[in-house]
Formats: structure tokens, sequence, C-alpha cells
């Protein structure tokens, strides 16, 4: 699934870092967003290139597609990367590259563009290469490649490599807003009270729109999933690699189910950690995803309620209720901060939510909650801005709104506003903490929007995989993982009864131990193995 307008940047917990997947989109342009099922990689019904009943004559794909020749035979011309001071891990042996792909990849010969490729060579006797990606849609790949590298196992045996997808990191980023949009983005009230702050939200949705569409150009019309899976196949041929492997987080598992489906024969070792459910549309995306929200932070309460340092008495259902109405005080009068700067429900509801992904956050969750209880303007703009990102200049250096929004809105992904509206007033009873705020950020004005995709992966020739899933995961909820098990063949799922987005390399050595013996020996766990 996708990142949020309501949360699209993760505090990066553990050392490779996910990206927030609540999906939204926005924005088209150049000649529109054309339908990512119809615009594929492998231009045919059958993701083998093979002929059927209703095919006679199939389009060779990949490598196979003399039009492709010269951007698999193009190798990547590697050198040390650049240094990059925003990041903690340990780069010093990174390399970089840049990757000439085609811009449309049914008409590859019109036009050529260049995304960025990372590479940690293997620093033993070498497996292959082992392809990343952290989700999304929107994230550069540096820093999971980067933490990836710096596994023991990993870094022995494989060369860690990923690209960040078109629109993203340093693959021509998009941006559609400055900073003071963000600003706004982050603050729009999940629960509008009358028909005149509907029409503000919609009209901001139309700025936003027009600003993806001046800034993006013909480039927004090739953003799509299918579009970077063709990329992922490009980065495999160039490195001369008959076997891609692979690793995605959270819609890093879309794109991993999607080249299982597209290129089965030239699939690897493949693991699918938090996934999302192909088959689900935006409509039954959004609201799976509200219930997920939403249970984890009443687990959070559950938890919260027995620390001494809890902002709440009483039961879970107290501790809702009594959020729940502040909430909607500070849509009413929000705190008003430095600079004629306001923190509101908005702004409140997109640190929720960052705040869930991981139970190592919980600590930091309870304090911000007690400020947000209280009357403390300054203090409340200083707890918000750690969750979105937002730097003392008013900056936010790692956002990822405009590439998670303008993918989305290629692959079909999104709610018109009418349908937010309606959907955020459905979840306001049972889920009133983070259930309108899940729906908004499903919401986006696309010009014209992609298809939705919503068929389940049809791969039966691909290997088997390893799918992991947590039981308390809040963006890509587990029934994601138990949907997509059944529908690649062979696959395992490995659960992990906790909370949280994300399960290797999270501290849980039942997870790492499984993950790293199926990439290094090829061994998948026994089925309906959990790891508590």
């Amino acid at each position: 699934m996708t990142t949020s307008i309501y949360a699209s940047r993760l505090r990066r917990i553990a050392p490779v870092g996910l990206a927030l997947v609540l999906a939204a989109g926005c924005g088209g342009s150049g000649g529109g967003a054309e339908s990512k099922t119809e615009r594929r990689p492998t231009a045919a019904p059958s993701p083998t290139g093979t002929a059927t009943a209703s095919t006679p004559t199939a389009k060779p794909i990949g490598a196979d597609d003399p039009a492709l020749k010269e951007f698999y035979g193009r190798k990547p011309a590697w050198a040390k990367c650049a240094d990059d001071k925003a990041t903690k891990a340990d780069e010093s042996l990174l390399e970089c590259a840049k990757l000439r792909v085609p811009l449309d990849y049914a008409n590859p010969a019109a036009e050529a563009i260049e995304v960025q490729a990372y590479r940690k060579k293997a620093t033993g006797e070498r497996l292959g290469v082992l392809a990343v990606d952290p989700g999304g849609p929107g994230s550069g790949v540096l820093r999971m490649v980067a933490g990836f590298g710096q596994r023991p196992a990993l870094a022995e045996r494989y060369d860690v490599v990923g690209i960040d997808p078109r629109g993203t990191g340093d693959s021509n980023p998009v941006t559609c807003v400055d900073n003071a949009g963000i600003d706004r983005l982050r603050g729009l009230d999940p629960t509008p009270d009358d028909a005149a702050e509907l029409a503000s939200i919609s009209a901001f949705y139309a700025e936003f729109a027009d600003g993806c569409t001046a800034r993006g150009g013909k480039l927004l019309a090739h953003l799509g999933t299918r579009e970077v899976v063709g990329d992922l196949d490009v980065l495999r041929g160039a490195l001369g690699e008959d076997k891609l492997n692979y690793f995605g987080y959270s819609y890093g598992t879309f794109l991993g189910a999607v080249y299982l489906e597209t290129f089965p024969g030239h699939s690897g070792r493949m693991v699918l950690d938090a996934p999302m459910n192909p088959a689900l549309d935006r409509v039954a995306a959004a609201r799976s995803q509200a219930r997920g929200f939403e249970q984890t932070f009443r687990a959070f309460l559950a938890d919260c309620l027995k620390q001494s340092d809890c902002p709440f008495e009483g039961t879970v259902d107290e501790a809702v209720r009594t959020l729940a109405d502040r909430l909607h005080k500070l849509g009413e009068k929000p705190f008003k901060a430095a600079g004629g700067r306001t923190i509101g429900e908005g702004e409140a509801v997109n640190a929720i939510s960052q705040a869930v992904y991981s139970e190592q956050a919980w600590k930091d969750l309870r304090a911000t909650l007690a400020i947000y209880l209280g009357d403390d303007a300054r203090r409340a703009a200083s707890a918000t801005d750690y969750w979105l990102g937002r730097e003392e200049d008013g900056s936010y250096p790692r956002d990822h709104a405009a590439a998670n929004v303008t993918i989305n809105c290629a692959d079909g992904r999104q709610l018109t506003i009418a349908e937010a509206d309606a959907l955020a007033k459905e979840l306001a009873d049972p889920l009133p903490i983070t259930g309108p705020g899940v729906a908004w950020s499903f919401a986006a004005q696309c010009r014209p929007a992609g298809a939705d995709r919503a068929r389940p992966i049809s791969a039966p020739t691909a290997p088997p995989v390893l799918i992991v899933g947590s039981t308390g995961d809040p963006a890509t909820p587990y029934e994601q993982a138990q949907a997509l098990t059944p529908q690649l063949p062979g696959a395992v799922l490995l659960t992990r009864e906790a909370n949280g987005h994300g399960s290797y390399n999270r501290g849980n050595t039942c997870v790492d131990t499984a993950v790293e013996t199926y990439l290094i020996k090829g061994e998948l766990p026994a089925a309906g193995t959990r790891c508590t």
C-alpha cells in the first residue's frame, strides 16, 4: 500500500527505516496518467510472454524485447557516492551509478531518463545481488541499501543494490508544493464541520494537483508500479544477473509481487515484509488500513494505561473518548504557535499515525499526547515537528508526499474528494482517532487517474517466496499478508505476533534468523511459523 497525505514520513526507528504506506494520489500531466494494467512492461495478458488461446502472438518483454536491448546492455558506471550527512548509516563503501531506462516502456525509443542506483558490494563469497525497496511509495532507497549492507549475513554474501524509483530520491524527484504547502497539507482537518471547510480542503487538493502538473510534466504519466518493475529488471540485466533476489517492505511488496507476475523466470529469492494485498481496490484498502491504525492505537492505549506517565485514566474506551473530544476541540480551536502557525486536529492525527508505527516510539507518543491534552502551544509545535520531520527553518528535508501522491495517481489508488468525505464520515464513529485521517489520506484530484489495478497476483510459475506479516501492523494489516500468501503458489507466511509496521531488522531474532536463512540458504521456514 502507499504513504499518506496525512502521514507520509516515518521517523526512522530502526537502521533500515520504513516509509509510511497509507495510500494517496494526485496530479497528472503531459498526456495524462494511462492505465497501468494496459501499459505494463509485459504489454500482453500473459506475464511470461508466452502465447495463449486468446493471445496468439505475445509481445516479447524485458531483455527479450529488441527495443529494450540497449538499456539492458548498458553497464552501470559505479563510483563512490557523495556524502549524505542526513543519514547516520556508514555509507563509506556505498557506490552510486545512473541507470538509463525508457521514459515509456510502450515506446522505449522515444525518450530515456536516468534513475539513481546504489550498491554495497559483498564482502565474502558472493551469492548474487539482493535488490531492496523500503516502500512508500515515494521513499528513496539509499538508507535501506546502507542498512542492509550492515547486516553481517547479507553483507557477506550479497551485493545489496537498489534504485530510487522514478520520481523519488535522486531519480528525477517530483515536487508539488513548497514547505508552506506541506504545512497546509499536514494541517488539513480530517473531520470538516461544514460545507465551507470541505470546500477549502477540496480547493487545496486542486492547488496541490496544479503544482504536481506544473512541476512534474510528462514524467507524471510514467511513474506507476509497472514502470518501476521494468526498471528493476533493467537493473538486473545491466548487472549481468539471471535472477533478481529481492526484499521489499510495505508498498515495496507490491513492487515485488508485480515483478514475480511479470518476470517469473528472472525471480530469485524474494521476501515481502508487511505486504499489501493487490486484490483490494482503493476503498477496501482504505477501510482495511483504517481498521489497522485504530487497532494498533488501541493496543498503544492498553499499554499506556499500565504506565506511570500515561496521560489517560480508566479504560481504553474512555481514553479514546477523551482524546477524540480533544482532537475535535483542536479542530475548532487549534494551538497558536509562533509566527502565526497553528497546530490543530490534522497535525495531531498525523503525529499519532507516525508514532504507532513502532512500539519503540510509544514512550514518546505518551509524552506528545500529554502535551496535546494541555495548553502549551510552543511544546505542541515542537512535538508535532518531531513526528512530521519539520525542521526549525520550516523545511521538510525527508518528506516525500509529492512522490507518493503522483505514484499513487499513476496507479489509480486514490479516492475522489467526495468518496473520501463519505468514507471519513462512515469511519468517524467506529474508528474516531485515525479512521477519518486514513480516509482522507487516500484522496486526491488526479488528472486523470490511472486505472485501479485491484486484482489478485497471478504468478503460477514464480518460485516460492517468504511473506512476513505482523499481527498488529497498522499500515498493512495482518489480514493483507494472509490474503497475499495464497496468491503466490508455494509462498510461506511467517507471522510476528507484535505491533508495528515491518518485522525484519527490528530486533526480533526469530524473524531475522528465518529471513536470513532463506536468503542465504534458500530454506523457507515451516508453514505456520510464528515469532513472538
